[in-house]
């Protein structure tokens, strides 16, 4: 709906299509009640649930409408769903009003937009009564041709009655017959007379016929098997579930009846008395049945007028939480559940009760509405925070430090998930703008690592290459001194620190052998491993220095390295703390010793750690 003053010309247009449809529909209403083939009986309505549509679903649905075929169907639906529509747009225009006002302006200035949806509804609605209204004279037209035809007939019956008979007299009868059986309906009015007339020429034809009389007695013998079969059809009605249905064949039976020909007059009444006698227990039937319809609908109103009751206790009550609202949203879908498959009303009282239901709805939802929004001003603090985690992801979605900004975009998210929700009309858009800023990124990093795998399989094969090396020196008797070794050693080392990484399967194998090859030459030529091992950390530590994101690669070592002097300090103080017990005891020499090894071994540990967090941190500065 445009949000602008409301020209009066276009308010008048406005209204006036409203009032010109609803003139057409009081115009033809007159015209409906009197086509109704049965009052009383069920008819197949629309069972669709209008109460959840929009204003544009009743436009497009009544733009639908506007093509039906079935346009006693159509206009049902268009009076159910007219109601609903005004409803929503009355409802629309009290808000407005509400919002005007409250914005410090005065009632009597308030002006109504534009409503484009109520227009093309109206114009909709305009447009299928005077369809209607054109189908309705179309079918009077017909009727009044269909009553000239037959007038037609009955003067040429007339004709055969009054010239002399001859052998094809009787043919040229039943051809008249069967054109006066294919003519369909005509002016009510007009019915009774024409009827009367076309039996009276016809019993005069045949009680005039001198001749023939064999052919004759044979065609009122048929006849009579005719109304037999139709009296039997009648009959069988018995089992049809549908009462439109049933009435529209005994209708149709009653009209194939009175069609037929005479029959032997000694058959005459008995034929008529079965078929009528048929005829009444249907239409008994009928109306029990009808009333067995009004009655349930009578029942389904005193359980919807309790469904009523309940949702109005429901919103007469103020909660104080978002978990109670929410448990009473659950109780009034479960209600609405019931309503729905809880069959229809007596129409008299359906769009009323209705209304009742819907209206005790929109005062839950309402008060539950100015709830959420008392607690909605979190909302617009979430929004500013959310921006300002955007600005951050933006910032470094950049970053080709792929494993630092790979963490700091994870604290993002993890932050972004603590936050409460932001007003709804920032909601998709702020999101969308931090998908993007870290999905960028990652998308780079996907590659970037696409490209680290072909190079770890490359630094596999070199590292490969070092291990056989290794091999060879400690399979070959080497007579050269142990400083040579040593540096050979070394400088397959540094080689290695210089290689990058290998594929995550390969590396423990590759570190295992490298280690234990290494250690193996160092045991067999008597060197000292403690010092080797202490070169290779170090030069392994510078490695890490001298790489792009070398920092933030010795800040997750030193973190690793503290972690591990926390784990054995603790597990020191434990050992000392035991040992002190065991001084206590005669009898645990054997328990004191393994203490006291123990925390022997712990403290070299500890200096061997605390001196490589000192080469990590000296690295660092």
């Amino acid at each position: 709906m445009t949000e602008t003053k409301m020209n009066p010309d276009s308010l008048e247009e406005e209204e006036n299509l409203r009032l010109n449809a609803l003139e057409l529909a009081g115009n033809m209403q007159e015209e409906d009640e009197q086509d109704v083939a049965l009052e009383d009986t069920e008819t197949v309505a629309d069972r669709t649930d209008y109460s959840t549509f929009s204003k544009n679903d009743f436009v497009q649905k009544s733009g639908d409408l506007v093509h039906s075929s079935d346009l006693n169907q159509a206009h049902e639906t268009f009076k159910k769903m007219r109601v609903l529509f005004d409803d929503i747009v009355r409802k629309d225009r009290e808000l407005q009003l509400k919002e005007f006002v409250e914005a410090g302006n005065e009632p009597r200035d308030f002006r109504v937009g534009t409503d484009d949806e109520k227009n093309k509804f109206y114009q909709n609605y305009t447009l299928f009564l005077e369809k209607r209204a054109n189908e309705k004279l179309k079918a009077e037209q017909e009727k009044h041709k269909n009553l000239l035809l037959k007038k037609e007939i009955l003067e040429k019956i007339k004709v055969l009655t009054e010239t002399e008979e001859t052998e094809q007299s009787l043919q040229d009868l039943k051809e008249l017959q069967r054109e006066w059986k294919q003519i369909s309906r005509i002016p009510k009015d007009q019915m009774h007379e024409l009827w009367e007339t076309y039996r009276f020429l016809l019993d005069k034809f045949y009680d005039q016929l001198s001749i023939f009389n064999e052919l004759k007695e044979l065609d009122r013998q048929k006849n009579l098997e005719a109304k037999i079969e139709l009296t039997k059809k009648v009959g069988e009605l018995v089992d049809e579930k549908s009462i439109k249905k049933s009435h529209i064949l005994l209708n149709k039976y009653h009209e194939d009846f009175k069609n037929v020909g005479p029959v032997p007059k000694e058959f005459s009444d008995d034929v008529w008395n079965r078929f009528k006698d048929a005829s009444d227990k249907i239409i008994e039937r009928n109306k029990e049945r009808i009333e067995e319809l009004k009655d349930k609908r009578r029942k389904n109103l005193e359980i919807k007028t309790i469904l009523c009751e309940k949702v109005e206790q429901i919103a007469a009550i103020q909660y104080k939480t978002i978990k109670e609202w929410n448990e009473q949203v659950k109780q009034i879908e479960l209600v609405f559940s019931e309503w729905k498959s809880t069959g229809p009303v007596p129409d008299a009282v359906s769009d009323q009760i209705w209304k009742r239901f819907r209206d005790a709805q929109n005062v839950f939802y309402k008060n539950r509405k100015e709830y959420f929004q008392s607690i909605n001003k979190d909302k617009e603090q979430n929004y500013k925070i959310k921006l300002q985690l955007c600005e951050q992801a933006e910032k470094v979605s950049e970053s080709t430090d792929f494993e630092k900004t790979t963490l700091q975009l994870i604290q993002l998210q993890e932050k972004w998930k603590g936050i409460g929700p932001v007003p709804e009309k920032h909601s998709e858009e702020i999101w969308q703008r931090f998908r993007t800023a870290c999905d960028s990124f990652f998308k780079r990093r996907d590659i970037n690592r696409g490209l680290q795998k072909e190079e770890e399989i490359q630094n596999y094969t070199l590292k490969s290459a070092l291990l056989t090396k290794l091999e060879t020196l400690l399979n070959t008797e080497n007579t050269e001194d142990t400083n040579t070794i040593f540096n050979q050693l070394r400088e397959i080392q540094k080689e290695w620190n210089t290689i990058g990484f290998v594929p995550k399967n390969k590396f423990m194998k590759v570190k295992t052998k490298y280690e234990s090859l290494s250690d193996e030459i160092l045991k067999k030529h008597n060197l000292s491993t403690d010092n080797f091992k202490q070169s290779r950390l170090k030069e392994h530590l510078e490695m890490l220095a001298n790489k792009p994101n070398g920092n933030f690669a010795l800040k997750t070592e030193e973190r690793k390295t503290v972690e591990r002097i926390k784990t054995i300090a603790s597990e020191l103080e434990t050992y000392q703390n035991n040992i002190e017990f065991f001084a206590s005891s005669k009898s645990a020499n054997a328990l004191k010793l393994q203490f006291e090894e123990k925390i022997q071994k712990s403290k070299v540990q500890l200096e061997k750690l605390e001196a490589e967090l000192k080469l990590i941190r000296g690295l660092m500065r």
